[in-house]
């Protein structure tokens, strides 16, 4: 699943229609934003066509508004409002970055051979294991995983912790279970995002992500009315996507039936067991593009 740093693509899309790749030797490429976002109180300009790169010690905010900043080959890290992020080090071989204010999800969906990414939210410092999604909150000092492997190091503790764990790293840092299927606005649009990064452009769906195809809807039921819809699934999201750009063979994996249940994995990495439908999103759009709620 790893690929050598010099090959590597940091996969992105812009606002419109058309998606496009992006490809940067450094980490901190902001890919996307909405609303109020800054970098050292200078308002971020948005461009179609333009991608800035952070530079070292530069310190992006987001007022009332959102975004999307690439950490390296397939990593996403999604700020919500009223946040602030750090870039202490962009370079791909030990990029390090910190958590200083609000809410970010973090979402690995592939490792490369030879980076090396480090969250920093207080004095602990977070390094992922593989493909997953993870909620750093600052404000609280939580670190939520909803899915894949995380290492936290904080003082002399060391937590190995995955799906449905939760690490409180103010005070004497402990580790409990959460029930991940509670989402909130920054939730949805992160993966409304992910969806939209996924469904663009053919090279991503051959990527092996935690979107899955399947040829069963939201609710259960086979897709007989409509044979050029495809229901894509996230588990760590636990959102279905509905689309009528084709699934299954061409992606040259199973096409399993989506699953509602959001229990916490264990570490052998198996799909978590058959549970309730999940909501379904409509994405009509063809694979070059089109309407789509950001």
């Amino acid at each position: 699943m790893g690929r050598s740093l010099g090959l590597a693509l940091l996969f992105a899309a812009a606002r419109f229609a058309s998606a496009q790749y992006v490809v940067s030797a450094r980490a901190g490429t902001i890919h996307f934003t909405t609303g109020q976002v800054s970098v050292d109180d200078q308002p971020v300009d948005r461009k179609p066509t333009k991608f800035l790169t952070l530079k070292d010690g530069q310190l992006v905010r987001t007022k009332n508004g959102r975004a999307e900043i690439l950490l390296g080959p397939g990593v996403f890290l999604r700020l919500g409002p009223h946040a602030a992020m750090r870039m202490v080090n962009s370079r791909l071989e030990d990029t390090q970055v910190e958590i200083q204010q609000g809410t970010a999800l973090v979402e690995v969906i592939e490792v490369a051979n030879g980076s090396n990414l480090h969250v920093l939210l207080g004095d602990a410092r977070t390094t992922f294991r593989g493909i997953g999604l993870h909620r750093f909150d600052a404000d609280a000092g939580d670190l939520y995983v909803y899915g894949g492997h995380a290492e936290v190091s904080t003082g002399t503790r060391v937590f190995d912790t995955f799906r449905g764990r939760v690490v409180h790293l103010r005070d004497a840092p402990t580790e409990s279970r959460f029930d991940p299927r509670e989402k909130d606005d920054l939730f949805q649009w992160a993966a409304r995002r992910s969806f939209r990064l996924f469904i663009s452009n053919p090279a991503a769906r051959e990527r092996l992500t935690t979107w899955e195809v399947s040829n069963v809807s939201a609710a259960g039921y086979s897709n007989d009315s409509d044979q050029n819809r495809s229901y894509y699934f996230n588990p760590d999201f636990g959102v279905t996507f509905v689309s009528r750009i084709p699934g299954g063979s061409a992606l040259g994996r199973p096409a399993p039936a989506p699953s509602g249940d959001l229990s916490p994995r264990q570490n052998s990495g198996q799909r978590p067991p058959m549970g309730p439908s999940v909501p379904a999103f409509s994405y009509p759009g063809s694979a070059s593009g089109g309407p789509f709620p950001y």
